[in-house]
């Protein structure tokens, strides 16, 4: 069995939508850390009209803005996004690098050389429900195909006593 990969759907999504909802979907991975119950997610987004750069930050119990991860969009050496302070998650990792390398498939509702800053609350289950619907809408599951099998080909040995 192999699977056959998906063209995912052309959206009306924003772009700062998806990544809202990357990060609802992966909240549990990030709150075991995170004690002020606000993530803040910055990117920025450059001349062609692409993220350059991403940071997303937690708010902790003093008041402090605390670095999650950063991920710096480079064609050529970017690595993916890196997690830091005690926090990780290897969901949104992996939501992130998708998100990234597909941002033409989200709308874009900002200028070009600007900055985007989304704050993200606790989510309530409604919230969590809807983001991950919203992900794998954007984001579709492989689907399984059989394979034929080929037809085996008989190999004839001759026989020692014809040898």
């Amino acid at each position: 069995m192999t699977t056959t990969p998906q063209s995912l759907p052309a959206q009306n999504v924003q772009l700062s939508q998806i990544l809202e909802s990357a990060v609802i979907v992966n909240w549990s991975d990030l709150v075991q850390v995170a004690t002020g119950g606000l993530l803040q997610v910055e990117y920025h987004v450059g001349g062609e009209r692409s993220v350059d750069s991403l940071k997303m930050w937690c708010n902790t119990a003093r008041g402090y803005w605390s670095l999650i991860c950063d991920y710096s969009v480079n064609p050529g050496w970017s690595s993916g996004p890196r997690f830091s302070n005690g926090f990780h998650s290897r969901g949104l990792g992996r939501f992130l690098e998708s998100i990234m390398m597909n941002q033409n498939l989200f709308q874009h509702g900002s200028e070009v050389n600007s900055n985007v800053v989304i704050q993200i609350s606790p989510p309530t289950q409604e919230e969590i429900a809807a983001a991950k619907l919203q992900m794998e809408e954007a984001f579709p599951a492989p689907v399984p195909t059989l394979r034929k099998a080929a037809p085996r080909l008989r190999v004839q040995v001759p026989s020692p006593a014809l040898l």
